[in-house]
């Protein structure tokens, strides 16, 4: 069984470069996701997307959930009064152990 090396300071440094530019990236590729961006950043985040492979998932999921949502009826929420009537309506008729009798 071999050693495994520690990690160089050029790998390390190399490996914190590249966490520092998703962090800074990760709202920009939700910017870019949405057609926020524009210019030269536009194409520079297009650039990192076509080859990094967690920012390109991070966009396809996006696109999912935003295709997804779309597909999806609207609907009005339920107003808390209505919830409510319709909570005690259904205690009312079915009752459960210590509930209201009829």
């Amino acid at each position: 069984m071999r050693k495994r090396r520690a990690p160089g300071p050029e790998q390390m440094w190399a490996e914190c470069r590249e966490r520092l530019r998703h962090l800074r990236l990760r709202g920009d590729v939700e910017a870019y996701a949405d057609g926020e961006l524009t210019g030269a950043r536009r194409a520079e985040v297009a650039a990192h997307i076509s080859r990094c492979w967690a920012c390109s998932g991070s966009l396809q999921l996006l696109h999912l959930i935003k295709t997804s949502l779309r597909r999806t009826p609207r609907r009005a929420p339920s107003s808390l009064p209505s919830v409510r009537l319709r909570r005690y309506a259904h205690r009312i008729a079915h009752p459960g152990p210590g509930g209201p009798t009829r």
